[in-house]
């Protein structure tokens, strides 16, 4: 790797702790910047510091920005039920806290940042497959906001700051800090334990990307050298669009001996598939799990007793969010090697 030493907002979450793990086996030695909401454990390798504040807070950043050579930022309200309980924290969270952020690596030197960002900013794609210079039609709070930050670091850029904006897929697959709140992880363990897959109007389409693939990009991205443009890229794999009856199905056929049932009643209005051509030749990082690999080990991880109860509100940021909101307590104890700053 070009850097060794790299900050990582949001390192405890569900996309975070996997970012944290990859880029330790890499080599690197990792600062995590988390405010503790998902109650997850901080790392206890070494090469990891793990400092429990909050973005919202600019001065959190100044000291842990020393001798950083890359930013990821992942610390979000992350889903449209988690983003609603309470929108005034949603934007200060997703969009105050990016221009901090950016404005942080900017006083600091630190020219790379790269953004986690959704493909839910398309919102409806008309049938077509979105590219990063299609219409943005947020249709919920979370895209919303992630979509004004994007408009922030795309103004802030310059020479010396070089921000990579990434519009993730859907995320699914096995993770330190597990959801059961993503369509294919909850189908998936529904399958195994219920029997039965749940589908909600059924003719939406989805792209997919594994968790390890979306760490895997983003890594891809902080260690690329900045391009002289804006750069905006769709994250995931042409082959795992979905409609979510397809996905439905696919999530019955791969578990075995589940019944599929849908609800045409309950639907959502985004709609979208999405082109990702663009970054595998700009950054080189090609998907390499597919929707079937990630329910097979989602699976066999429930099957194994691993989650013993899959609607325990630490796999849900719904849950989580709003029990934070209520108490502005971390649900756990902090390890002792995590550090905090008030």
């Amino acid at each position: 790797m070009t850097f060794n030493r790299y900050l990582v907002t949001g390192g405890l979450g569900y996309i975070g702790s996997v970012v944290v793990e990859e880029l330790v086996r890499g080599g690197a030695r990792v600062v995590v910047v988390d405010n503790g909401l998902s109650g997850a454990a901080p790392s206890t390798d070494p090469k990891v510091e793990t400092v429990i504040a909050d973005v919202r807070d600019p001065r959190c950043l100044d000291e842990v920005l020393l001798g950083v050579d890359g930013v990821i930022h992942l610390a979000g309200v992350v889903g449209d039920r988690a983003c609603d309980i309470d929108p005034e924290f949603t934007w200060d969270t997703n969009y105050l806290a990016t221009v901090y952020v950016a404005n942080a690596c900017k006083q600091a030197g630190v020219r790379r940042m790269v953004f986690a960002s959704t493909c839910s900013n398309y919102g409806w794609s008309f049938g077509q497959a979105a590219d990063v210079l299609s219409p943005l039609r947020p249709l919920s709070i979370y895209a919303e906001s992630k979509v004004r930050a994007e408009h922030h670091l795309l103004a802030a850029r310059d020479d010396d700051f070089a921000p990579c904006i990434l519009r993730l897929a859907t995320i699914f697959g096995v993770s330190p800090r597990m959801r059961f709140d993503l369509v294919v992880n909850v189908m998936t363990a529904h399958a195994v334990t219920r029997g039965q897959v749940q589908v909600h109007g059924g003719e939406q389409w989805r792209p997919f990307i594994h968790v390890r693939d979306a760490a895997g990009v983003m890594i891809s991205a902080l260690t690329a050298e900045p391009r002289s443009h804006a750069e905006i890229y769709n994250c995931g794999s042409d082959r795992e669009n979905y409609r979510l009856l397809e996905l439905g199905q696919l999530v019955a056929d791969e578990v075995g001996g589940a019944e599929v049932l849908v609800n045409a009643a309950i639907n959502d209005d985004r709609n979208y598939r999405v082109s990702f051509d663009a970054v595998s030749d700009a950054l080189g990082y090609e998907c390499t799990r597919s929707v079937a690999d990630g329910v097979h080990e989602v699976r066999d991880a429930v099957k194994s007793g691993r989650y013993l109860d899959i609607t325990h509100e630490s796999y849900d940021n719904y849950q989580l969010t709003r029990r934070y909101l209520d108490s502005c307590e971390i649900p756990t104890p902090r390890p002792a090697n995590a550090m905090s700053i008030r």
